[in-house]
């Protein structure tokens, strides 16, 4: 899916404090026609989530420093800005099962992933929320 497709470069807020997890997903993203940007803990990912109005996306951690992805989550959707509501936010855990579901889908998000990612299902996700 080419960004073209899909109406024009997108930015993506991805929130991952792994350097090696950032590595990978600046490499499929990028491939895949979108704009990357990177928070490394879920304080920083909420700070540039207003910072850049024009996020189509966020991939988020749900385990983090500073501030956990769940409260991350959170605090965009109460940020209150227009977009803090219709932005589709992923999260990605290694944690797996229901209570994990739950507990992200109820902090705001409209989706989980598990880690390690499967290329496949994100993309596949990628799609389900911005075509």
């Amino acid at each position: 899916m080419a960004a073209a497709e899909a109406g024009g470069t997108r930015r993506i807020l991805v929130a991952e404090d792994s350097t090696a997890g950032q590595a990978v997903l600046q490499k499929l993203l990028t491939a895949l026609g979108f704009t990357p940007v990177f928070a490394g803990s879920g304080r920083e990912a909420v700070a540039m989530f207003v910072e850049y109005p024009d996020i189509a996306l966020i991939l988020m951690d749900v385990r983090m420093p500073n501030l956990n992805g769940i409260k991350a989550a959170q605090e965009i959707r109460l940020a209150g800005s227009g977009n803090a509501m219709r932005v589709p936010i992923i999260g990605m855990t290694a944690a797996d099962g229901p209570e994990v579901r739950r507990e992200c889908l109820s902090s705001g998000m409209n989706e989980m992933l598990v880690k390690p990612l499967d290329p496949r299902k994100l993309v596949e996700t990628i799609r389900r929320f911005l075509l």
